[in-house]
């Protein structure tokens, strides 16, 4: 199931979490469309390894690639669970399915399906792809980059891929049954975390502990900041210090303003990582399309500290983190 996001603004009273957060004021919550999983074709290539360049859109990574004879960037978002196309370059082609995604407010959203024969990321080319497409021109719009679509977590299945913002690159892996990678062995990285993986309709699940509770956080390399819940446990939102409101903006044209603060309490494994900035809304409709029950999103402030791996087969992932200097 692919998730797009859609921002739904409503008046709400706001969990007494912070002592300078203010009661019934306006913030967003996250409103789902469910459109069914895409499914990847075939992945070709004699490749082992590949190394590509991410390009920066802001807090978005954006991957070079082509479909047919359109060029353009791909947003990279371990968030959606398949390929994800733009309307605007895709509008001509060929539906195989169209169907139309509910939210829990009503909101609605006309996606077609297509078969593509061809995706081609750098050394990546894959065959015999359906792809959703949806009209994406407000991201465009908002970074000024032509953006062919969203590259989802299908299209890395049983590969290894190591994200590396530092030096601005992808690193991908071709690996064995056992989940080792083939070929030649590379040289040994000492992570500083090494964490489980849940996998759930092709979208990555973590666990970490914040005010003493296991919450658990969707890896989302689409989303440009973290966030937390406001049905969090009242322990972990007591964890977050209120900054301002700010706005929010998802793959719909909506947007809507939030609470904006800093996480000052986040444990993955053993280890205590450094405060992040985070946003705080509502995540009930999203929970509820997933099927899973989400604390949280991990975006671009946790991909920002280190070089993070994750493994598709052993469902393990790693942060080799940069040294940062205290304040």
């Amino acid at each position: 199931m692919f998730l797009i996001f859609l921002i739904s603004c409503f008046f709400m009273t706001v969990p007494a979490f912070s002592r300078s957060a203010p009661v019934n004021m306006k913030v967003t919550t996250l409103e789902s469309i469910s459109i069914s999983g895409s499914a990847i074709g075939d992945m070709m290539g004699n490749f082992v390894g590949v190394t590509i360049p991410l390009r920066r859109a802001g807090r978005l990574f954006l991957l070079e690639g082509s479909i047919g004879n359109v060029s353009g960037n791909f947003i990279l978002d371990t968030g959606a669970s398949g390929l994800v196309l733009n309307k605007t370059y895709f509008r001509n082609s060929r539906a195989i399915d169209d169907e139309e995604g509910g939210g829990v407010t009503g909101a609605t959203a006309a996606v077609e399906r297509i078969f593509v024969k061809q995706l081609m990321i750098s050394e990546l080319s894959y065959a015999n792809i359906s792809a959703d497409v949806t009209p994406l021109g407000h991201l465009e719009n908002r970074r000024g980059v032509k953006i062919l679509g969203l590259f989802g977590m299908s299209l890395l299945k049983d590969l290894e891929i190591v994200i590396d913002l530092r030096h601005n690159e992808l690193q991908i892996y071709k690996l064995d049954k056992d989940g080792n990678r083939q070929g030649a062995s590379s040289p040994a990285v000492k992570y500083d975390i090494t964490q489980k993986i849940v996998e759930y309709h092709n979208v990555m699940f973590v666990k970490a502990y914040i005010g003493g509770k296991i919450l658990d956080f969707c890896l989302d390399t689409g989303a440009e900041s973290n966030v937390l819940s406001t049905d969090a446990p009242k322990n972990a939102l007591s964890k977050v210090t209120i900054t301002r409101r700010s706005n929010l903006n998802g793959v719909g044209k909506d947007k809507g303003e939030v609470l904006f603060g800093t996480l000052n309490e986040f444990i993955m494994g053993s280890r205590q990582m450094h405060p992040m900035e985070t946003i705080i809304c509502s995540l009930a409709a999203m929970s509820q399309k997933y099927g899973y029950p989400i604390d949280g999103m991990l975006g671009y402030d946790f991909f920002a500290k280190g070089k993070i791996y994750i493994n598709l087969v052993k469902n393990q992932m790693g942060i080799c983190l940069l040294q940062e200097v205290k304040p």
